[in-house]
């Protein structure tokens, strides 16, 4: 946008200059009619009107050809772009496939992240954008010795080193100029609505918005699969343990969105009823300890301190 506006303010620049030549040409014609010139004067004088005009078009020739050519350089932009965004889906692939508990994660965390924002009243754009930072948002596990990754607990080492992650996958997606109004969301996802996520300790409004969806997405992938230290929880057990997370973790709007996405209130009721002469099971818990525990294999955590849940 920046370079377009300056494109469109040098063209006019260069158009007023020429303008101020036609008019100051006309003004001395019109003298040289005034005082009596002759005929052959005022001839001369019109015939520089002609090549000043002559100018004016060949300016507005060269403008318009510079405008197409930077139109081409922004589609060719664009479409570098979109065989970037390709190679980095692969990668992405390849990352997960070193750990089979996290094949298909960000693909499914991109697109409940896009749903989410639709149903919160996002654009189609925003919202695809969005759905494209969630396919993105662990990248940065490249960053993260394979041996960190096999461990089933973290040490402190250990879990500083895969904190880094979310930082990294802005650093490798900084290039994309599509992505760069949802960068604070890959980077903030690991925030927690009390303060207590990383990187960079944000809590309440503070946290992007954009991060808030890819925290309530990626937190419900993470929990409806199985880790080595848990069983992967119900759709409906999962949105429960997500409530009971919320506020000090999650933001509401964007778990009742989630909700809604899942017809969770429609299958709560379902389940709550319960055939004939049966007694509803009670909800599935995370842990006993009542915390959310990191989708990568990992470190329990308090019911008050929310720990990662994708990474």
């Amino acid at each position: 946008m920046q370079d377009r506006m300056g494109f469109f303010s040098e063209a006019y620049l260069v158009v007023r200059k020429v303008s101020l030549y036609l008019i100051l040409i006309g003004v001395l014609a019109c003298a040289m009619v005034s005082v009596g010139w002759r005929s052959a004067s005022v001839a001369i004088g019109a015939a520089l009107a002609v090549v000043a005009g002559m100018t004016v078009n060949q300016v507005r020739t060269a403008l318009l050809d510079l405008h197409r050519e930077s139109r081409s350089a922004r589609q060719a932009a664009a479409e570098a772009e979109k065989h970037y965004v390709e190679i980095l889906r692969r990668v992405v692939r390849f990352v997960e496939a070193r750990d089979s508990y996290l094949r298909g994660h960000s693909e499914n965390v991109g697109r409940f992240a896009g749903q989410i924002a639709e149903r919160m009243g996002w654009s189609p754009d925003e919202c695809a954008r969005l759905a494209l930072a969630g396919e993105l948002h662990d990248i940065g596990l490249l960053a993260v010795p394979e041996h960190v990754l096999e461990h089933v607990r973290f040490g402190v080492e250990d879990l500083d080193t895969v904190r880094k992650h979310s930082e990294a996958s802005c650093e490798l997606l900084k290039p994309l100029v599509m992505l760069a109004d949802v960068l604070p969301a890959i980077r903030h996802h690991h925030e927690r609505l009390n303060g207590t996520g990383y990187p960079a300790g944000l809590a309440g409004e503070a946290i992007p918005l954009g991060a808030r969806i890819l925290a309530a997405a990626d937190a419900y992938d993470a929990i409806t699969h199985d880790r080595p230290h848990r069983p992967a929880l119900s759709p409906l057990a999962a949105m429960r343990e997500l409530e009971r997370c919320t506020p000090a973790g999650f933001d509401p709007d964007c778990i009742a969105a989630l909700g809604d996405i899942l017809h969770a209130p429609a299958l709560q009721r379902t389940l709550a009823r319960g055939p004939a002469g049966t007694v509803p099971a009670p909800p599935c818990l995370c842990l006993s300890s009542g915390g959310l525990v990191s989708g990568r294999p990992g470190a329990r955590r308090s019911p008050a301190v929310l720990p990662p849940t994708g990474a």
